[in-house]
């Protein structure tokens, strides 16, 4: 894997407000489904052409990684190191094991945990809003590329 885009879920109401009982299954709201295309849309303006998605096992994610793939037409997978609950370094030994073949991959998941992966690639901290996106050269040095929320594009 030469290059690593992290995306947030985008925008997901309460579990109050969206009537589920537990966390893991909090749909997207309308704004997070557009935020999450919109994100996809600009990625691939910037020239990212990721060969795979792979996404969290949290309905949000399921979502979000979901209008990704309609957008960037290609195929997305759970992950189930990418659930929030791992470190960063044994998310990324599994992103690395799961994308060994492909040259650039979209990972989707949540704060702090996609956060954190990106300061341990990048030595930065990431003010990583919802369907926000952090661009990783991974090869042959980790560096940062660009970073941008939904929320900034206008």
């Amino acid at each position: 894997m030469k290059k690593l885009y992290l995306m947030r879920h985008g925008h997901a109401p309460t579990t109050a407000e969206s009537g589920v009982k537990s966390d893991a299954l909090r749909p997207l709201s309308e704004r997070g489904r557009a935020d999450a295309r919109r994100m996809a849309a600009e990625l691939k303006r910037r020239g990212g052409r990721p060969a795979l998605i792979l996404h969290s096992p949290l309905v949000r994610a399921v979502q979000t990684a979901g209008a990704a793939a309609a957008e960037l037409a290609v195929p997305a997978e759970v992950l189930a190191a990418l659930d929030n609950t791992r470190p960063a370094e044994e998310v990324l030994a599994a992103l690395s094991e799961r994308a060994a073949d492909a040259d650039e991959v979209l990972a989707v998941g949540h704060q702090p945990q996609l956060g954190e992966l990106a300061a341990l690639l990048t030595r930065q901290l990431f003010d990583l809003r919802p369907a926000g996106l952090v661009a990783v050269e991974t090869a042959p040095a980790a560096r940062l590329l660009w970073a941008r929320n939904a929320d900034e594009l206008g």
